[in-house]
């Protein structure tokens, strides 16, 4: 619409149920009302992605004027393939279709049974390469993490622990075993998307070797 992507999920996944803005064409206060009519008609709450590539310039100070407030910053991040996958542990197991230990990591450690469910529903409509990366112990999964590669770039998703487990370096693990399958995939950089406020997870990534690429914000229209 006008340039922009728009996005409709179950309502979750602030990311998968908002505007992309990337791109645009056309009149920007009536492209935000149009954008909010369907976000509206689907029973969502408008939501817009604005980062420093986002277009035209004048967006965020217009979104704010209606009335937008944004949500908690989220950190994009970046590594070399290579450096990630120096850890690879044969503890991890990469496949191409989810295990229920999987499953019941992601809606174990997601803000809430629907929020999980819809991170797997939009994993599942992925065709593009993809794997599904759990961490074992005892023939129990104890942490888990997904991938999809797309050129040289490879995406790093749900990654989740079990609370008895965390602080134990299975995260550590399960990203060198995303990294050592999207290497093996013709991958040579990873990204991840992670809150500003989640500490511990920043940390664990800074220790794996991703570094800061930018900031980008929610904003969410004021009934929302």
């Amino acid at each position: 619409m006008h340039g922009w992507l728009l996005r409709f999920s179950d309502g979750h996944s602030a990311r998968a149920n908002s505007v992309s803005t990337l791109s645009f064409d056309g009149a920007l206060e009536s492209a935000i009302a149009a954008a909010e009519a369907a976000y509206r008609a689907r029973g969502l709450a408008p939501q817009f992605q604005i980062s420093p590539a986002s277009v035209p310039l004048a967006l965020e100070q217009t979104l704010i004027a209606r009335g937008y407030r944004h949500k908690t910053p989220t950190f994009l991040m970046f590594a070399d393939v290579a450096t990630v996958a120096a850890e690879k542990s044969v503890e991890t197991q990469a496949s191409a279709s989810p295990n229920p230990d999987f499953d019941r990591l992601t809606l174990e450690g997601s803000h809430s049974v629907g929020d999980g469910e819809e991170r797997l529903a939009i994993l599942a409509r992925i065709t593009a390469p993809k794997a599904y990366v759990t961490m074992w112990q005892g023939g129990t999964g104890v942490a888990c993490g997904a991938s999809v590669v797309a050129g040289e770039w490879a995406s790093v998703y749900v990654m989740r622990t079990s609370p008895s487990q965390r602080r134990n370096g299975h995260g550590r693990r399960v990203l060198a075993g995303i990294a050592a399958w999207a290497q093996c995939h013709g991958a040579r950089r990873l990204f991840l998307q992670v809150d500003e406020t989640n500490l511990p997870a920043r940390a664990l990534y800074r220790e794996a070797g991703f570094r800061d690429a930018y900031r980008y914000l929610h904003y969410v229209a004021p009934d929302g």
